[in-house]
């Protein structure tokens, strides 16, 4: 599966559920998401060769995903990913832990999620941070589109990942990311 995604910072919540609504987007997901991201023990952090997380829902529904190194095309990101459904994140953690993985970081958030045409949004809140949204599409101008519907072209947008968003846009610790 391909990803293509740019996060759109400092948005008001409350008016782009309503902007997503009036258009006609289906909301998906209402959920506070635990994070737990793996890698080989020993792993530089600027030489990870993929990243592999444990995401699970306030549910308790749980998902391994693995995710390619990204490539930036402009404000946004592109990079290939794999999601598997897992029952028990606890022991699938274990699992990665006896096979060499450490787990390096945690983060909580609280994410709204809708679906709008081919467009997916994510409306995420960290602890200590503005929200932002999230917004992946078919291609580089496919989420342009999408932001210039939602009329957020005054806002800084980005294609890093969660971590450089964390720490150079708020300075806070990625790594430990807790309610």
């Amino acid at each position: 599966m391909r990803e293509i995604e740019t996060k759109v910072l400092e948005v008001d919540k409350e008016e782009i559920k309503e902007k997503l609504k009036k258009l006609g987007a289906k909301e998906i997901q209402n959920t506070r998401l635990t994070v737990d991201w793996y890698c080989p023990k020993g792993t530089q952090m600027d030489k990870h060769p993929w990243y592999l997380r444990i995401r699970t829902t306030s549910d308790g529904k749980s998902e391994v995903s693995w995710k390619s190194l990204p490539k930036i095309t402009g404000n946004t990101r592109h990079s290939n990913e794999v999601n598997i459904n897992v029952s028990d994140a606890m022991l699938t953690g274990k699992l990665f832990e006896a096979i060499g993985l450490e787990n390096y970081a945690h983060q909580e958030k609280d994410r709204i999620s809708f679906v709008l045409k081919d467009w997916n949004f994510d409306l995420d809140q960290y602890p200590s941070m503005p929200a932002y949204l999230e917004i992946e599409g078919t291609s580089h101008e496919h989420v342009q589109e999408a932001i210039k519907m939602l009329n957020l072209g005054n806002h800084k947008s980005i294609g890093e990942g969660e971590r450089v968003l964390i720490k150079k846009e708020y300075g806070l610790d990625w790594f430990n990311m807790r309610f």
